[in-house]
């Protein structure tokens, strides 16, 4: 292929930097004739052998031919100027403009939009891959646009080109592209089919492009820039850099497969499982300590795991953890049977996830706030106990009969997501709203809709509060603002406790996750009852809050954890009917020999016996048990003393026993001696002394 003209240029440059190297500063270099021989000596003097300039000759033979690659097509740069011009930042001169600030914020105040809205469902993608380079190029635009404004005026690009200022967005998108490519032309994308549209802007940015990398090259001079990256914010800039080290995290649909099925299919491709506490690199992957079923793998298997097919069939879900922890935070809170009710559900990955973390339950999840994508994400993975809602979350009644089962609500508040690091992943992996990108871009958060957030968030607190059935309540943000996380939690339960007067209210208890001693101490992922993780090379920052009450009827708390300890198998056997207590204790004394392990095995309480079943070998199973039973039983109250002797320990029980068993003085009165306490070997009558029952 011959050499282009932009190609030309790349290898002068290349020679001239080859020249200028430091075989040039040697004295003496003119008229040396290198010898095979000499070749050592020369590379002491700093020169090179043949080899060396042979290496050089190709190296510069392939940089002459080099032309950087371009990703994107002509319908990539359609699509993400459509986006571009949804989410675009106000020019300087709108901000200058009275008139536009008047009708801005007339538009703010009654809903309307300045510009028109985009949504994902609204433009036409072949695939995940295109969608995601739809993305990331309408991102990096937004980075950029107050620098490539400045160079479009400073150029007067559109002043020799106003039949393009109607496709301001289109410019902005192409000069991205061409310029991170140093304005060398692009070869179409095979298969593509070419926009006239796209490629007059895209000869206009090539004739053009002597003024605008000049432009370019003063503004990085006066900035002190050695790169254009160094003209973004700092918050932006670091950001980028997190992503580049971010690792993959990906969670398996255990409706549709299993973990050690994955990693079986993922160590026939080379990849070695190790430790979390290890370095990821290369071909290895570890299983999250924090939750059960989701796989992490090093960053450069991102493109890896999204050409796989267990990636396309639904078997597993690319997703970040900050999106995993509430999913798996309820798996620990519901029963079998119990319903959960899901505000905000979006997409609806993160439902699909918490259905997948309750495949062996028959429960349902009811979704509110969802988009159209929600159906389809629930086809494609398999999940069929999804309940789409389509009236609003705080439009229901709290004693709605079609709720009666629900026990648990997960609120994914609609936040700033200040706490997201890679926002392409966000958008594309969770189909969530797309506006963050426009905030993101430039390191900000929309502070001006964030009262009107909190409001929001406390008002779906509180009603969650109010719904009759419901005994927990969990509640997460991708947000490290602590006016959006802990003071709204805070807030909603004091103002709810305050107005219900309830005699068990709610308090927010501890994650139900397996955090080590190591992180509990060090604040990693935990901070106090709280689940926090700030933004860092790891994950997305994200808040995650447990809400809990007790029921008021403590029979049927009682009732329930003793159903579902039955159910697993922790209490053994079937269940038996209910007989009188003191019947159970006559038959056993006198069928049984050893009458004191039978008296002391019967005095025991069946919540203490619940919680000697489920003290597994750890603490975070023991930790689960106390949750849950925070969230289905009373706290203890003291008994009244009645002639009910079971209340009394063990011990006292069997003395008491030997002291009935004792002949006593004949003339006193016999005192009625309950049926449970009767030792059948003893002959009848027994006379006994009047003793106050506070002796016993």
């Amino acid at each position: 292929m011959p050499p282009t003209a932009d190609n030309a240029i790349i290898g002068i440059r290349t020679s001239v930097s080859l020249l200028t190297s430091g075989q040039s500063k040697k004295p003496g270099m003119r008229g040396v004739s290198i010898m095979a021989d000499d070749s050592h000596s020369y590379q002491q003097n700093g020169l090179h052998s043949n080899d060396d300039l042979n290496k050089s000759k190709v190296g510069s033979k392939y940089d002459f031919f080099y032309k950087e690659s371009c990703l994107y097509s002509q319908k990539i740069y359609k699509n993400a100027a459509r986006v571009f011009q949804s989410l675009k930042h106000e020019t300087r001169e709108e901000l200058e403009n009275p008139y536009y600030q008047r009708k801005l914020h007339l538009a703010n105040t009654t809903n309307g939009l300045s510009q028109p809205k985009v949504c994902v469902q609204d433009l036409d993608f072949a695939d995940d891959n295109e969608k995601r380079l739809t993305f990331q190029l309408a991102y990096e635009t937004l980075k950029y646009q107050r620098v490539f404004e400045d160079l479009l005026l400073e150029c007067s690009f559109f002043t020799h080109f106003p039949e393009y200022k109607e496709d301001e967005s289109l410019v902005y998108v192409v000069l991205w592209d061409y310029q991170s490519r140093k304005f060398q032309a692009r070869t179409p994308v095979p298969g593509e089919t070419t926009d006239a549209e796209v490629q007059s802007v895209e000869e206009a940015i090539i004739e053009y492009k002597t003024k605008l990398n000049a432009s370019l090259a003063r503004h990085r001079i006066k900035a002190s820039a050695p790169s254009i990256e160094f003209l973004l914010p700092d918050k932006v800039r670091s950001k980028e850099e997190i992503v580049s080290k971010t690792p993959v995290y990906i969670w398996v649909n255990l409706l549709k497969t299993t973990v050690s099925d994955v990693i079986s299919q993922f160590k026939d491709a080379h990849y070695a499982v190790i430790a979390p506490e290890e370095r990821l690199e290369g071909r290895t992957l570890y299983i999250d300590p924090h939750c059960s079923d989701v796989i992490v793998l090093p960053s450069d298997s991102r493109e890896y795991v999204q050409e796989h097919d267990l990636l396309s069939q639904g078997h597993i879900v690319m997703q970040d953890k900050s999106s995993c922890i509430a999913p798996q935070s309820i798996k620990y809170l519901v029963g079998d049977d119990d319903d959960v009710i899901h505000v905000n559900a979006g997409s609806g990955v993160i439902t699909a996830h918490l259905a997948s973390a309750m495949h062996t339950s028959s429960a349902h999840i009811f979704a509110f706030g969802t988009t159209p994508a929600l159906a389809s994400n629930m086809e494609k993975m398999g999940v069929k106990n999804v309940k789409e809602q389509s009236e609003q979350f705080l439009n229901i009644e709290t004693d709605d009969n079609r709720f009666k089962n629900v026990k648990v609500v997960l609120v994914t508040a609609d936040c700033t997501k200040s706490g997201i690091t890679n926002p392409i992943d966000f958008v594309v992996n969770e189909g969530e709203d797309m506006k963050i990108l426009k905030y993101l871009s430039l390191g900000e958060t929309d502070e001006t809709k964030l009262g009107e957030m909190i409001a929001s968030h406390g008002a779906v607190l509180r009603h969650a509060m109010k719904l009759s059935k419901v005994q927990a309540i969990v509640y997460m943000t991708r947000s490290i603002n602590e006016s959006e996380n802990e003071h709204v939690v805070s807030k909603a339960v004091e103002q709810v406790n305050t107005l219900q007067q309830r005699k068990f209210p709610w308090r927010v208890v501890p994650p139900v996750l397996p955090f080590s001693g190591n992180d509990i101490e060090k604040g990693v992922g935990i901070v106090g009852k709280f689940v926090k993780f700030s933004p860092s090379e790891k994950n997305s920052g994200c808040f995650v809050a447990v809400i809990t009450r007790e029921p008021e009827d403590v029979k049927e708390a009682h009732k329930d954890i003793l159903e579902r300890a039955r159910a697993q198998g922790l209490l053994g056997g079937k269940k038996k009917t209910k007989k009188p207590a003191e019947h159970e204790a006559e038959t056993e004394v006198a069928t049984s020999g050893d009458d004191d392990k039978l008296l002391e095995r019967r005095v025991k309480h069946a919540p203490r016996k619940l919680r000697t079943a489920n003290s597994f070998s750890t603490n975070f199973n023991h930790a689960a048990s106390i949750v849950k039973s925070q969230i289905y039983t009373k706290p203890k109250t003291p008994h009244r003393h009645t002639k009910s002797l079971p209340t009394l320990t063990a011990k006292s029980h069997i003395q008491r026993v030997k002291e009935l068993a004792d002949p006593l003085d004949k003339k006193e009165k016999p005192l009625k001696v309950a049926e449970h306490v009767k030792v059948v070997k003893h002959p009848a009558p027994f006379s006994f002394r009047k003793r106050p029952f506070t002796e016993l």
